[in-house]
């Protein structure tokens, strides 16, 4: 049988042979174990190259690279993340494709392994020659900070000494898909972890996960799935919230549809949560229906406002709305900001749609309204000089690099509710 997929990877494009095994039918003909396990292979063989290939030939003009070299970032000297394909990154693995190495050996070597200290390197030298310049947001919105600072200094000596690393002091894991939403913007349908994976994760959480928490002060759950809608990532909170890890602080990252009074109060959240990001997509019912399936708009509202509340009363520092730019819903930008601020968001979030496995070049070319050739291009750089769009709540994520020149970078003032 893995023959058979060896021999499909040959003759299909990688992209489209990954979405094919997310099919359900698929699971359910051949087995959800098998096809993960081969999926996981495609990522690592076929996929992963090719988003390194992608970042090295991401642009570098003059201006970039001298920008580049007198500007620093540390999230490779104190973030690490993991993946549910194995593999550990110092940063999102989309923003640098380069891994540190597998999940499953030894959390200090892994930290400190020859791949981690080429990618610092790769900062301290200002060549950031493993970064995706196009997809990071940071490098497109040009908000790295300067490398003249104390932060950056302390880091480079630090580095240049050549003794182990510090401890990651931010961890963010990503190694379980399961989420109650199937969003096409990541994924082709709905995925849950079953007994066996789940049994497989929680052992993962003993040998690594847990001991990666030592040192650190703050941990996002998650970037891969949902904190609420994953059972191993509920257990992970449980651990976290029973009193072992006192200094360390949960920083949730969810789609809203879970996050109630009830969640919060069965897992114990009070006073273990720095930060929530929301990610919400639309404004409207319609369109949140459309982008963020099989959601329901009224159910997010009424979790919106418990959040709000969690918020005013200090019990969360900070509170993040997102939203994946895309055909369905640039219109709704300006409103999205907005909703935001109602209910008492720090941070209002843009990103461009990107390329996905599981798109087709014609799904993407329809989705991408950031390309000069989508026949809707124009309406959206309309759509960018909105008012609202001018707040100072508002986060240019990785628009810069797909809006006309100094367009996404305006300053504006805060909305006021």
């Amino acid at each position: 049988m893995i023959s058979l997929f060896v021999e499909l990877t040959l003759t299909l494009a990688p992209q489209r042979l990954l979405g094919l095994l997310a099919h359900p039918a698929l699971h359910d003909a051949l087995g959800r174990e098998r096809l993960n396990a081969v999926g996981a292979w495609i990522n690592n063989v076929f996929m992963l190259p090719w988003r390194q290939r992608r970042a090295r030939l991401s642009p570098r003009d003059a201006d970039m690279r001298a920008y580049l070299r007198t500007h620093f970032c540390a999230r490779p000297f104190h973030t690490v993340e993991t993946t549910h394909t194995g593999l550990a990154f110092v940063c999102c693995p989309v923003w640098l494709p380069k891994p540190i190495g597998a999940l499953s050996g030894d959390p200090q070597a892994l930290w400190n392994s020859a791949a981690a200290r080429e990618i610092r390197e790769s900062i301290v030298d200002g060549s950031f020659r493993h970064c995706d310049h196009r997809t990071c947001p940071l490098i497109a919105s040009r908000a790295l900070p300067p490398r003249a600072s104390a932060q950056a200094q302390q880091m480079i000596a630090q580095h240049r000494s050549g003794a182990p690393a510090p401890s990651p002091k931010y961890v963010v894991l990503s190694h379980d898909k399961s989420c109650n939403l199937a969003c096409p913007s990541c994924r082709s349908g709905l995925y849950l972890a079953n007994k066996a994976q789940q049994a497989r994760l929680d052992a993962l959480m003993e040998s690594a996960i847990l001991p990666l928490l030592r040192h650190a002060e703050e941990v996002v759950i998650t970037g891969s799935g949902d904190a609420f809608g994953s059972n191993h990532f509920r257990n992970v909170i449980k651990r976290i919230t029973a009193g072992e890890y006192p200094g360390l602080k949960i920083h949730l990252h969810t789609n809203g549809q879970l996050l109630d009074a009830r969640a919060w109060r069965d897992l114990s959240l009070e006073g273990h949560v720095g930060g929530v990001q929301i990610s919400i997509d639309a404004a409207r019912a319609a369109t949140y229906a459309i982008v963020r399936r099989p959601g329901n708009f009224a159910r997010l509202l009424e979790n919106l406002a418990f959040v709000k509340t969690l918020r005013q009363r200090g019990a969360i520092s900070h509170l993040h709305f997102s939203m994946v730019v895309q055909t369905a819903n640039f219109r709704e930008m300006p409103e999205f900001v907005r909703l935001a601020a109602d209910h008492r968001a720090d941070l209002v979030s843009f990103n461009m749609i990107r390329q996905r496995d599981v798109f087709s070049r014609d799904e993407f070319a329809r989705a991408f309204i950031g390309s000069p050739d989508h026949p809707e291009h124009l309406e959206f750089l309309a759509v960018l000089t909105a008012p609202e769009l001018k707040a100072s709540i508002v986060d240019w994520g990785n628009m810069d690099a797909f809006t006309p020149a100094g367009r996404a970078r305006e300053d504006g003032e805060r909305l006021t509710a």
